[in-house]
């Protein structure tokens, strides 16, 4: 009795090991088989930093244009720009998060909004407001509201029209944003070139 416990003892150690090495093996292919941004590794993995900086390298002061229907067919227009810095929280956020400015529009009207790949805007923001500061002028502040759908990653500008002038007329913008957590952080665009009617 006590050889045939031992031979299920064993098989089980066995089977736990082999089910290990495969995970494994799978794991390092997956790695292996994933494009790399970047020549920068370790430990055989591509470094997600040296992707968050690729990510800001190849967007930041360029606009990117694009035009596409919503479910009912309607058009829907978008510029969008990628801050040119990055931003670096503290757990749990920490590794580098990405700012993308958008403006949209839609049958409904125009929107100009803030979009971090990692972090949350502080909830508290709800009719707080933003410094935007264009080029070497005096900072303007402006109000700020919630994405309806309640994603805290998300925050609209109120004076669309007047936001989408001013980015216009400048070279640059810097705002500087309330997140939860992690307090106030500024926030670079390059916003010259931009073209919107």
């Amino acid at each position: 009795m006590k050889a045939l416990i031992g031979a299920i003892g064993l098989l089980l150690l066995g089977s736990c090991s082999t089910k290990e090495k495969t995970t494994q093996q799978s794991t390092e292919q997956t790695v292996a088989e994933a494009p790399k941004n970047d020549s920068t590794q370790t430990g055989g993995t591509v470094s997600t930093k040296s992707a968050i900086k690729a990510t800001v390298a190849a967007g930041a002061g360029k606009w990117a244009y694009e035009k596409k229907t919503d479910k009912e067919g309607k058009p829907v227009y978008k510029a969008s720009l990628v801050a040119s810095n990055i931003l670096e929280f503290s757990f749990p956020y920490n590794g580098g998060s990405v700012a993308t400015l958008t403006i949209r529009k839609r049958e409904s009207g125009t929107t100009v909004y803030i979009e971090v790949s990692k972090g949350q805007f502080n909830r508290s923001f709800q009719g707080g407001k933003a410094r935007i500061r264009f080029d070497r002028q005096s900072p303007v502040a402006y109000e700020l509201v919630a994405a309806e759908n309640g994603r805290a990653n998300i925050v609209f500008f109120d004076a669309e029209q007047k936001l989408i002038n001013q980015m216009k007329a400048a070279k640059e913008m810097v705002i500087d944003l309330d997140f939860a957590g992690q307090g106030v952080r500024q926030l670079l665009f390059k916003t010259a070139g931009l073209k919107w009617s």
